[in-house]
């Protein structure tokens, strides 16, 4: 049986499920739109990622360090975990439970470490402070929310309630699907899109848990896009190469169809400046922890065809940036342009252990493995990035 039949909805029904409430709003009218506040322009973000504390109660110190650190930068209004956020509910050197650690600031559970963060007022207009990016880890067979020995797992974490409006209903949406009576796509109604309980389930993939929202003159993309060699572009019929040519043959074809539908909507709205993405697994990296994802030679073009300024990525665990980069069907690996490039940063450093590096490339402009968070500022159609290590030091700056 192919994988997509293994496929579940279980995640995001348990994200409408646990906050008690059913039905939902339809398809794209759950993305939400911040009103422009002050001058409409100006605001500032963070973002970090693989916060799986690979080395146990260690590995928590080291994201208590940065959630402390990020919680006390002033004058954000949301922050991004780029995915593997956890490694699992069933580690408990991973997953760490009161009682696990010695009696220091290491103990506590995922929840309670970004409390700091989690708990902040949401900036008007969007439903929550913290916003999650999937990663491999967070949905693994076995390895990821689910079994959930501790409680009902991604309910346990995130405000159900408020994450249901961020995530729509894709399979009632008509507007972005190519083909809209293929058979494989389902088309649920809200209420049974969202309504099944936190389903204690082996294996289960968050198959839909994509979204975007506007926030002042910025569209944000969060993508599903969490392994090496398969995902967005994984195709069915034993294909070696992820290519347009074997299109209808993708498992994740519904997200690619949106992609391109929410990117061409952004880039044809005047009031956006800046697109932004986001995704678990890197698109242009010289990291020796994982190649980049299989189809970033089709994913570059997009971005650089509907001019995305920036992805932010995670998955290796260290801090790169790219040059902007700019790709097309005559050069689908990319070239730089200073112009029309688009920038890829990773931050993989939020607590996991250290990656490296194997021969850096063209294509790279800063490279380095450092504990780290983001603090991006934006300022009408320009962002301010700056890459702040545990220590409190600059690992990195730039504009764009």
């Amino acid at each position: 049986m192919h994988r997509f039949f293994h496929i579940t909805l279980a995640v995001l029904a348990a994200i409408a499920a646990c906050s008690g409430g059913g039905g939902g709003e339809s398809a794209e009218a759950a993305a939400p739109s911040a009103p422009a506040t002050g001058d409409g322009t100006s605001f500032s973000f963070l973002a970090y990622g693989d916060s799986r504390a690979g080395g146990g109660c260690d590995g928590n110190a080291t994201h208590i360090n940065l959630v402390s650190k990020m919680a006390a930068e002033a004058n954000t209004a949301f922050v991004f975990n780029t995915g593997d956020m956890i490694t699992g509910y069933d580690k408990s050197t991973n997953w760490v439970q009161r009682g696990d650690c010695a009696a220091d600031a290491s103990k506590g559970s995922f929840k309670e470490i970004i409390a700091p963060l989690q708990n902040k007022a949401p900036a008007a207009g969007l439903p929550v402070y913290y916003f999650p990016v999937v990663g491999n880890h967070d949905d693994n067979f076995g390895d990821g929310w689910y079994p959930d020995k501790f409680g009902n797992g991604f309910c346990d974490v995130f405000s159900q309630a408020t994450v249901q409006k961020l995530v729509p209903n894709h399979t009632q949406s008509k507007a972005y699907f190519q083909d809209w009576t293929r058979p494989d796509i389902q088309h649920l109604t809200d209420s049974a899109f969202y309504a099944s309980a936190c389903a204690k389930v082996r294996g289960v993939y968050a198959e839909f848990m994509y979204y975007s929202f506007d926030y002042k003159n910025t569209h944000f993309t969060v993508m599903h896009l969490n392994s090496d060699y398969y995902n967005l572009m994984e195709c069915s019929n034993n294909c070696t190469v992820a290519n347009e040519g074997n299109y209808d043959s993708y498992y994740y074809k519904h997200q690619l169809d949106w992609l391109r539908w929410d990117l061409a909507k952004a880039a044809a709205n005047p009031a956006i400046k800046n697109t932004i993405v986001l995704t678990h697994a890197p698109l242009v990296t010289y990291s020796d922890g994982h190649a980049a994802n299989a189809s970033w030679n089709t994913l570059l073009q997009e971005f650089s065809k509907y001019k995305v300024k920036m992805v932010i990525s995670g998955h290796n665990h260290v801090y790169e940036r790219s040059v902007p980069v700019y790709a097309d069907s005559a050069n689908p690996a990319g070239a730089r342009d200073d112009a029309k490039g688009t920038v890829y940063v990773i931050t993989g450093g939020g607590g996991s252990d250290l990656a490296g590096f194997r021969a850096i490339g063209s294509l790279n402009a800063k490279a380095t493995a450092t504990y780290h968070y983001l603090r991006l500022d934006v300022k009408d159609s320009t962002i301010t990035v700056k890459a702040i290590g545990a220590d409190g030091s600059t690992v990195d700056s730039f504009t764009r």
